[in-house]
């Protein structure tokens, strides 16, 4: 059981109704492009899709662009205070998080049971580029036995201009988690260069 109900019927319909009706005209907007997209998934998969995190839009440009249906991992308790707030945090699939226990408890779950995650290493909005990773999302990988997808989102941030979601090369879950995290977040910064 997880701490927030993810892919529940009701707004995961609302979530491919938007998708469908809004995201090409999101896209096309926002001028969003994709270097790497051959290595995204096509299907619903045990994965860990790992990004850098700038803008609280980020979630919704990321929408537009994955296909297969995402959990995303990582909204604050504060996220689910009133009853719109947690609508929006329905339709958009997100897992609240509210501490390290719970964060690997409901990843691995979710994992075992084939869910594609993603998961922002940095358990935060950072701006004006890459802050610090926590380890709990490479945690997560070597408990469940999953690859990372390193991403990299540019142009969310206070710098605006073209937004490009960058796709590396799938990360094995070895060693151990700090080893992983340096390696992902390596990944991630050669990403946004």
């Amino acid at each position: 059981m997880t701490t927030s109900p993810v892919n529940r019927p009701l707004p995961r319909l609302a979530r491919r109704t938007l998708v469908t009706l809004v995201g090409p005209a999101w896209r096309a907007r926002h001028h969003l492009e994709i270097r790497g997209g051959e290595r995204l998934p096509t299907r619903q998969e045990a994965l860990i899709l790992a990004c850098n995190h700038a803008a609280f839009v980020d979630t919704v440009h990321l929408s537009a662009l994955i296909r297969p249906r995402v959990v995303f991992v990582g909204a604050k308790p504060r996220l689910y205070r009133d009853p719109l707030r947690r609508g929006v945090m329905a339709v958009g699939n997100v897992l609240r998080v509210d501490d390290r226990a719970s964060y690997l408890r409901d990843t691995t779950a979710l994992l075992g049971r084939g869910q594609l995650l993603l998961c922002y290493p940095e358990l935060g909005r950072n701006p004006d580029g890459l802050g610090d990773f926590s380890p709990w999302t490479a945690e997560a990988a070597l408990t469940a036995g999953v690859d990372l997808l390193p991403l990299h989102l540019s142009g969310t941030g206070s710098a605006g201009g073209a937004i490009r979601l960058s796709v590396g090369e799938r990360l094995p879950p070895e060693g151990d988690a700090e080893g992983l995290t340096a390696r992902l977040r390596a990944a991630i910064e050669d990403l946004g260069r």
